[in-house]
């Protein structure tokens, strides 16, 4: 194949290489600022860890006892702005931290404080106890200090019993209560954003080009990208009207005007793959969750969640989702590729010990669990004794590729994607010369116009039953999906559901369309979140790929392309299909 050169040097873009929420969120300051943007992935959009994190927006109260209030402040009016700005995407959520005992953990949150958390001492301080009530409301007193949130209330004391989920009374005397949120579908946040980079493209003529299951790497002091596989390259690659044709063109060169690794835990193996010489940046650490359906702890719960910190001292959440309960985050070494990580029958042990611990009347088993998942954090390189003592704060490390600027972004989370974003393309802007034009401070993530107070949702999805003849259920599924778009999305009348979901066929093919999924897998489990509904079956994934192989063609026979789309499940998600 012959090389095809895309760019010259006085309109040269910058190159994001990874797909995750950091990258959009980077893409998406920068577009809006009329900078080009080209981003390119290994594998599917939101592949890694945004699609295997908790779901949580939050502030990270466990990080006051480091001393992080910088990284509490900005996470939390991060948390608000996405409130404010994405209430289609992120909702509040209250959580309740059962509490053993009046006294005790203050003295070895005061070692964490003050950094004497590695010394002999505060080993021997922290290693048991547990947090008491006084120390527990004293973190909860600063947190609802720094966040000063007028869309949340503040936090609340309470005896077991009185209200929220059923704890034991007898081990767990006092529960506190406080707000954070959770985003239940952060794979349909990154395609809102793309889609409105796509619109924001089209719109002022930048250049935007999104090329996933491709690979970036240095040839004669340029850039080359190429196609991963010919399975992964049917589809036309979307973008704004000067985008390269189908994947299928052969390698295309590249003269970038600054290079931006947003690869995540990937990070290390891409800046060695290019290659770039650069020190080891990252010590990713493993977090798994199970996701289970049994009623009796979905019961126990109610809406709220719940923060709980185990014997070891670790913390561990149980929330709510759509079908049942999420159950998480381990939070392990882990130095291989990011692609092995697998939640392991240990983990998985510990989880549901410690949620029986909390509600013993359920006896929640491993054969209660339909699913599981891990995702590697992508966590700066670290000598920390614990990994709970790791900074989860963002950085940016800057060095020098080909002749341009190479900004390698460590750390951050789902929370805190924008101002990641923002801080990111403001360096950007400096290497250019240029001046920020746009903020997204106060801009609202596409599907949200016009969204009503989450109290009176309910009524505009009937609303919307009645005008598009669907019913409340499906209105409310495909609003999850896609927020205030709904209507446009299920404007095409009397469209059969598919078997085994709530989605009219016509929502599917519209994203089959028009949101660049390359393959079943990235329909499934990324555009559609089926990988964790509960309900999934065989049939289901069979009318999907028959509707993904009428949209698209495919040279593959579609009962191998279902049989590999499982097969994927059972790895990656512990699914049996």
């Amino acid at each position: 194949m012959n090389e095809r050169s895309e760019t010259s040097n006085s309109s040269a873009p910058v190159l994001i290489l990874g797909a995750g929420v950091n990258g959009i969120c980077v893409a998406r300051e920068l577009i809006l600022n009329r900078v080009p943007v080209w981003i390119v992935d290994t594998n599917d959009i939101a592949y890694g860890a945004t699609a295997k994190s908790s779901r949580l927006i939050h502030g990270g109260l466990r990080y006051l006892e480091y001393a992080d209030f910088r990284l509490v402040a900005e996470s939390l009016h991060e948390r608000d702005r996405l409130l404010r700005l994405a209430p289609q995407f992120v909702v509040p959520l209250k959580l309740h931290i059962p509490i053993r005992r009046r006294t005790g953990g203050l003295i070895a949150a005061g070692m964490r404080f003050l950094g004497l958390s590695r010394t002999r001492l505060g080993r021997w301080i922290g290693s048991g106890g547990g947090r008491g009530l006084w120390t527990v409301r004293l973190g909860l007193w600063f947190y609802d200090l720094l966040a000063r949130s007028q869309l949340v209330p503040r936090h609340q004391v309470h005896r077991t019993g009185q209200t929220g989920p059923a704890f034991p009374a007898a081990q767990y005397p006092w529960s506190c209560s406080y707000y954070d949120a959770r985003m239940e579908c952060p794979e349909r946040f990154c395609i809102a954003l793309l889609k409105e980079i796509e619109q924001v493209s089209a719109d002022q003529g930048t250049e935007f080009r999104l090329l996933t299951y491709h690979r970036a790497s240095v040839e004669n002091q340029r850039i080359v990208i190429r196609p991963e596989d010919k399975h992964h390259s049917a589809i036309a690659n979307r973008g704004s009207a000067n985008s390269p044709g189908t994947n299928d063109q052969g390698p295309v060169t590249l003269n970038p005007c600054c290079i931006i690794n947003a690869t995540g835990a990937w990070g290390d193996w891409t800046l060695r793959e290019l290659p770039a010489k650069a020190p080891p940046l990252f010590g990713g650490t493993k977090g798994s969750h199970l996701f289970t359906s049994k009623p009796e702890l979905r019961a126990a719960l109610g809406e709220d969640a719940v923060y709980a910190e185990a014997g070891d001292g670790r913390l561990v959440f149980l929330i709510p989702m759509s079908g049942g309960v999420m159950i998480g985050t381990t939070d392990e070494r882990f130095d291989e590729r990011p692609a092995l990580a697998r939640s392991t029958d240990s983990e998985q042990e510990y989880l549901i010990q410690l949620t029986n611990e909390l509600f013993p009347q359920v006896g929640l088993t491993a054969g209660d669990i339909h699913a599981t998942c891990a995702g590697i954090r992508p966590l700066p390189s670290s000598g920390a004794s614990r990994t709970a003592a790791i900074s989860r704060d963002h950085q940016i490390d800057e060095r020098e590729l080909l002749g341009v600027p190479l900004l390698t972004l460590i750390g951050g989370k789902l929370t805190t994607c924008r101002a990641l974003g923002e801080q990111t393309a403001d360096r950007v802007l400096r290497h250019l010369g240029r001046e920020r034009t746009v903020s997204t401070r106060d801009r609202p993530i596409r599907g949200s116009a016009g969204h009503p107070p989450l109290s009176e949702l309910e009524r505009t999805l009937s609303e919307l039953a009645r005008e598009t003849d669907y019913s409340q259920a499906t209105c409310r599924e495909v609003w999850r999906l896609v927020g205030t778009d709904a209507g446009d999305f299920l404007r095409e009348p009397d469209s059969p559901l598919v078997d085994g979901t709530l989605l009219p066929r016509c929502v599917i093919t519209r994203m089959i369309d028009q949101e660049w999924a390359t393959c079943l897998e990235d329909l499934i489990e990324r555009r559609l979140l089926l990988a964790l509904e509960p309900r999934l079956v065989r049939k289901t994934i069979e009318e999907l790929a028959e509707l993904f192989v009428t949209q698209r063609g495919s040279s593959t026979p579609t009962l191998a392309i279902v049989d590999q789309a499982i097969r994927r499940l059972a790895t990656f998600y512990h699914r049996d299909i």
